[in-house]
């Protein structure tokens, strides 16, 4: 399962925030369905990183991401990707995760594909 951070909860595509995103989209990766859930850490990045953990994902795909939430989930044995700041949409994720084609973040390049993103929190408002 990919957890996919989203600004409502009827969209479709990849938010720029990660631990402020309000939503996160489940896909299964071997059926490409997936469910929406309310972010219950949402605010903190490291209560979101606790709540994905929780939901048994074994990956995240992100647009902005801090090294403390990365951190997190290196312990935890989840695999990051990053979107590459590009607004990709559920079934986009999808077929780049099948096609191979998702940007693995790893301890040798996570210092050119991380970043703290945005401080602005849209939790409260949704």
């Amino acid at each position: 399962m990919i957890a996919i951070p989203l600004d409502r909860k009827e969209s479709t595509v990849i938010s720029k925030l990660y631990g402020n995103s309000p939503y996160f989209a489940l896909l299964n990766e071997e059926t490409g369905s997936f469910k929406i859930v309310k972010n219950e850490g949402c605010g903190d990045g490291i209560e979101t990183a606790k709540f994905i953990s929780s939901h048994k994902v074994d990956s995240t795909i992100f647009f902005h991401m801090g090294e403390g939430i990365y951190n997190f989930f290196q312990e935890k044995g989840l695999k990051v990707y990053s979107c590459v700041k590009s607004y990709l949409s559920i079934d986009e994720i999808y077929r780049q995760y099948l096609s191979k084609k998702c940007k693995e973040v790893t301890k040798s390049n996570c210092s050119t594909l991380l970043d703290s993103g945005t401080t602005s929190c849209s939790c409260s408002s949704k």
